[in-house]
């Protein structure tokens, strides 16, 4: 069934795409050329022989423009499918590996129609190749066709991986960009290819000069389309693309400083809130500890080493990081992470609480000091509290009930969403002493919306106990206390 969609959706997408190209045919001029009996008076036969066979290096007869225009349409259907081919199967197999967890053989099946898949989309780039090639070929000057060469070039490197489609895209475009100085398209392009080799200095000159050619563009420059411009025509997708493409390569190069004022340019023009907070958000990694990027990359690879379960390494260089970095937060944040493994991971539950409690301290110290840390201190105040919490009441389990009081009263003394969670498993252990247990249970209850039922018949059953305990003085909140429970119990 899943075949038969993507069937009608490739075909859907040729239909569109032969039938944009019909009506899309451009017209053909017909060059105009001297003969050699059209001599002017004066001027020697050999000269105008001469001009007329730079005439015919300069120009393209009519058939060759037909021609090459022809191939480079049927080289661009070709890419167009290969492409719109490629985005399905990508999108089906990325779905597959995150779903389809059952047998071997359904596996195996999977990535074999993928494989097949794969190879008809060579295929297509092939013929788009060739196709792109022989118009060039037989137009030098066509543009479409050099682009279009580059963008399969392009699409293959995504495919197959290895970089010298990159290097050959970023020849051809290199050339494109020589002779079509006003397209900051080409100039985004070739930057990408240079990204991808990872020549960073290469990629940002041409990230930066289409940001140059766009800025100088009359949709720029006026406003585009509009009759009344609005205060903020400036700020569209391309430019901040543009702008944000500078920063990543000059972060790429370690130079904090200028990467900061072009994604503060970029942010400034990005056109809606979603952009916005992606600029924000790598400023906020550029500065996380105090501009320096090698400490930022350095947790960025240890954070891969967790992803991949490598959790005792991961602990280790964690450590290792926290010494060489500079900025009080992105410590604390460092320490937070090493105190997730310990709990989690690395059977360390005591030593992960201590080390909380202490970031919990730390933190209270740096109340002013600007934060680029995506954590904040809620989640290592609760984060602290479910550690005390859970470690508490494995140690009931064990029946040690001295180190479950030690644990459960510290998360009771943190100010975290499941604070009374503490207090009530406190006020389980003190049963025997009706004052403690009452005092815990009355700060529980004002905590009532959040409480489940169960919790709730719990805490009003515990108050009863203490107020039988606490004498005849009590008997009339008792005997509502235990009109609440009759009430809970018969719902």
């Amino acid at each position: 069934m899943k075949t038969r969609q993507h069937n009608h959706i490739i075909s859907l997408i040729i239909l569109l795409y032969i039938i944009l190209i019909s009506c899309n045919r451009s017209s053909y001029r017909l060059p105009v050329f001297r003969t050699h009996n059209d001599s002017p008076v004066g001027v020697d036969s050999l000269i105008i022989a001469d001009s007329d066979s730079v005439i015919k290096f300069l120009f393209v007869d009519f058939a060759s423009e037909r021609k090459a225009s022809d191939l480079a349409r049927e080289a661009q259907t070709e890419l167009s499918l290969a492409d719109s081919v490629w985005q399905l199967i990508k999108t089906d197999s990325d779905s597959t590996k995150r779903f389809i967890i059952s047998t071997t053989d359904t596996i195996a099946k999977s990535q074999v129609e993928y494989n097949i898949a794969v190879k008809k989309i060579i295929s297509g780039l092939e013929i788009a190749e060739r196709r792109f090639q022989q118009s060039i070929k037989l137009n030098p000057f066509l543009l479409s066709s050099k682009d279009g060469l580059a963008q399969t070039y392009i699409l293959w490197a995504q495919i197959e991986k290895p970089l010298f489609y990159f290097e050959k895209a970023a020849a051809v475009l290199a050339k494109l960009v020589q002779n079509e100085k006003s397209e900051h398209i080409l100039c985004y392009r070739l930057g990408e290819c240079y990204f991808q080799l990872g020549k960073w200095e290469q990629a940002f000159s041409n990230y930066h000069q289409a940001e140059k050619i766009f800025i100088g563009t009359k949709a720029f420059s006026n406003g585009g389309l509009f009759e009344n411009k609005p205060e903020d025509y400036h700020k569209n997708d391309l430019l901040f693309n543009y702008l944000y493409s500078q920063a990543v390569c000059l972060a790429r190069m370690y130079k904090s400083p200028e990467a900061l004022i072009i994604i503060n340019q970029a942010r400034d023009m990005a056109p809606n809130d979603s952009l916005r907070n992606i600029a924000e958000r790598f400023e906020d990694w550029i500065n996380w500890d105090k501009g320096n990027i090698y400490t930022a990359e350095q947790k960025n690879q240890i954070l891969k080493l967790i992803n991949e379960k490598n959790y005792q390494d991961a602990s280790i260089k964690f450590d290792s990081l926290k010494n060489q970095l500079s900025d009080p937060l992105a410590i604390v944040e460092i320490e937070w992470r090493i105190a997730g493994l310990e709990f989690r991971y690395l059977n360390k539950k005591e030593q992960a609480c201590e080390r909380l409690l202490t970031i919990i301290e730390k933190s209270h110290n740096f109340s002013n000091h600007p934060n680029h840390s995506i954590i904040d201190f809620s989640t290592y105040l609760n984060d602290c509290g479910v550690m005390h919490y859970h470690l508490g009441m494995e140690f009931i389990e064990k029946t040690d009930y001295k180190q479950a009081q030690k644990y459960l009263e510290q998360g009771a003394k943190i100010d975290w969403y499941g604070n009374y969670k503490c207090q009530l498993e406190l006020a389980k252990l003190n049963r025997h002493d009706p004052q403690i247990s009452l005092s815990l249970i009355e700060k529980v209850l004002t905590t009532e919306s959040a409480l489940t039922e169960v919790e709730k018949l719990t805490a009003l059953e515990i108050k009863l106990g203490a107020l039988k305990k606490l004498g005849p003085q009590h008997r009339i909140e008792a005997k509502h206390v235990y009109n609440q429970i009759r009430e809970l119990q018969n719902k």
